[in-house]
């Protein structure tokens, strides 16, 4: 498959992808399924979820307030540890963990804990994980926050991986995320967890907790430079628009 240009959603399989922002990542399949990664970005109305997936607890991928919107009593939620979940909802109905090397099954989908770290800095190995997802014939990995690792070489047939290109502390590198994603040979890539270019630069505010700002959560980085790097391998990557922005 060719490199696409940027665009708001890309199909592959009868899945939609769409990516809000962060990390979090919208997946529709044909029949009205959604699952949502660690929501912390919605846009206006958005569906409810069937699933939720949380990797970790940091603010840019754990708030309870974007768990809210999209929870019905239908929704399943899956995550990291016991703690996140505690956080995230008040519910416990239709919520589970997932460990490292376990796979549940949750909305009929088969999730498994993949492991997810950095060589140094603040995304330790043990504090989250990224996630295998297995729903009508797919197999796709959500990586969470992380860099190029050796679990990655385990990784097989998978058709969408969706990776993080960069963090505001420097220890996620655009370049080591090339170097993953050619190890594991996804018919479909899509780069997520940064800021694009165009969008304002945040500017500290009297009463506001810029933790929990969104325009604080990660630093500028150009997803399109990625292109060539992946001419002739096969590998379809799509630069998605994100749906969610902020001023």
């Amino acid at each position: 498959m060719a490199a696409t240009e940027e665009k708001d959603f890309v199909l592959l399989n009868n899945t939609k992808y769409e990516w809000l922002g962060q990390s979090t990542v919208r997946m529709t399949t044909d029949d009205g399924f959604v699952i949502y990664t660690d929501p912390v970005l919605l846009d206006e109305n958005p569906p409810k979820a069937d699933l939720i997936l949380i990797t970790h607890h940091h603010v840019d991928h754990c708030l309870p307030e974007f768990v809210v919107p999209i929870r019905n009593g239908k929704t399943k939620l899956a995550a990291f540890h016991e703690s996140y979940i505690k956080y995230c909802v008040e519910d416990i109905k239709g919520v589970r963990t997932v460990k490292i090397g376990q796979t549940i099954e949750l909305a009929g989908v088969k999730i498994t804990g993949i492991e997810a770290y950095t060589q140094r800095g603040f995304h330790m190995k043990g504090e989250g994980c990224g996630f295998l997802i297995e729903h009508k014939g797919q197999r796709i990995y959500f990586a969470g926050d992380t860099t190029n690792i050796k679990e990655m070489e385990e990784l097989k047939d998978i058709d969408a991986a969706i990776l993080p290109i960069c963090d505001n502390i420097y220890a996620i590198s655009t370049e080591e995320i090339i170097k993953a994603v050619k190890i594991i040979k996804p018919k479909l890539f899509i780069p997520v967890h940064f800021t694009p270019m165009d969008e304002p630069d945040p500017v500290v505010k009297e009463g506001m907790f810029a933790t929990k700002d969104p325009r604080f959560f990660t630093r500028k980085e150009e997803s399109g430079k990625l292109l060539p790097f992946f001419e002739g391998s096969g590998i379809q990557v799509a630069i998605l628009r994100k749906l969610v922005r902020l001023s």
